[in-house]
């Protein structure tokens, strides 16, 4: 017997877009202006919003720290090894404004009027860095519009910040998050304050294909890294721009996440390196020489201490993305915590990062242009099937932001 009503699908994308657009456009010019004349502490924290270019130097301030800290014996002020890694790390499924809410512990309405007796914890804003909030107002769906859309942060990223530096971030601080990582209206007693830092990720670095050292000649074993180590490093020196603004906000727990592996084009594995020098000070597999699991050398730790910093959670969308990044950052560092978000479309926020990157202007139009030729030539020079799907990938990726 057939059908007695017409099925009922997914609207067009175009359409859903669109209606995300309009979403968006009441959220910024009715919704948020609400809240900003509701919460004095919101419109302070909009006010005290910065553009930061340069940090003071991570281990002179650490010196003086342990100098002046009474509560260090001599051995952990001479061993700053040590402290690196006293800080929790866990890497969840989850959408960042889910990991944020996890964080923050529920106050009572009344302590939304004044500053808490605890710092507000940590949010990266894997930012747009040509455009405040990104694709915000045309209706795309990444980390960046998901933030702008749940919280009150857009605001606070203005106009004259941009373009974003190399080296520099926006400190937002005393955002309000008024949604949950679904897009529902929280309750007044269930909203939460976070600090927000918002940078720019490398977009479309040049990667190629390096096979695993010392393993088998099978097809598909290996992956995909940067092809100049000047990406790797400029990686590193961003990511230390982020830690060091978490730092100078005095947040104790903070959200990360695989920054830049989206549209953007970074191999999943470099970022999360990337990440575990810049924590922990060391790059790989988390074991030294004879030390046990877990353990590294003195040689391996060294690197900065984010004083202050009690826990790091990255919070990934994507489960493949989340155990790719797990396995390069290394298995036994991290907790694992499998749980869905709900960022973007039909809860998939685009596995941590840009999936859909939005039309950032005419040269960015012009540069994934340039980026889409030339990845066709390498699919073409390329003779193993696992990367010319990894690099169709991207081109499809590409293609679809145009």
């Amino acid at each position: 017997m057939g059908r007695t009503e017409p099925s009922s699908g997914l609207p067009p994308q175009s359409t859903r877009r669109d209606a995300r657009a309009k979403h968006a456009k009441a959220t910024l010019n009715k919704t948020i202006p609400d809240l900003l004349r509701a919460y004095p502490r919101a419109r302070a924290g909009l006010a005290a919003a910065e553009l930061i270019t340069s940090l003071p130097d991570q281990q002179t301030t650490n010196n003086k720290t342990r100098r002046g800290s009474v509560s260090e014996s001599p051995q952990e002020a001479t061993e700053p090894e040590a402290r690196a890694a006293r800080f929790r790390l866990r890497l969840i499924v989850a959408d960042s404004i889910t990991a944020a809410l996890d964080l923050s512990p529920p106050r009572r309405p009344h302590q939304h009027s004044s500053k808490p007796p605890s710092p507000n914890p940590g949010l990266l804003n894997m930012a747009s860095p040509l455009r405040p909030g990104g694709g915000f107002l045309t209706g795309a769906t990444g980390q960046e519009e998901s933030l702008c859309l749940r919280t009150t942060l857009l605001p606070s990223l203005r106009e004259p910040f941009y373009r974003l530096p190399e080296r520099g971030a926006v400190r937002s601080p005393d955002v309000l998050v008024f949604r949950d990582g679904a897009g529902r209206d929280l309750s007044k007693a269930d909203r939460r304050w976070v600090d927000v830092v918002s940078a720019g990720m490398l977009r479309f670095p040049d990667v190629e294909w390096r096979g695993r050292e010392g393993g088998s000649k099978r097809e598909g074993e290996g992956e995909m890294v940067y092809a100049n180590e000047k990406d790797r490093e400029l990686v590193r020196a961003k990511m230390e721009v982020v830690m060091g603004v978490f730092r100078m906000c005095r947040c104790r727990k903070v959200v990360l996440g695989a920054w830049g592996c989206g549209a953007y084009g970074n191999p999943v594995g470099e970022v999360a390196r990337a990440w575990r020098k810049v924590l922990l000070g060391s790059v790989g597999g988390g074991r030294g020489k004879g030390k046990g699991k877990g353990q590294a050398t003195k040689q391996q730790r060294r690197g900065p201490v984010w004083e202050g910093i009690e826990e790091v959670v990255f919070a990934i969308t994507d489960q493949k993305m989340a155990e790719k990044f797990r396995k390069a950052f290394g298995e036994e560092e991290l907790e694992y915590v499998q749980e869905r978000g709900a960022e973007g479309d039909s809860g998939a926020g685009g596995g941590g990062d840009e999936e859909e990157r939005p039309d950032d202007g005419p040269d960015d139009d012009a540069e994934m242009r340039a980026k889409i030729a030339e990845m066709g030539e390498q699919m073409e020079k390329a003779t193993n099937p696992d990367l010319k799907a990894r690099l169709q990938n991207l081109v499809d990726n590409l293609k679809r932001q145009m």
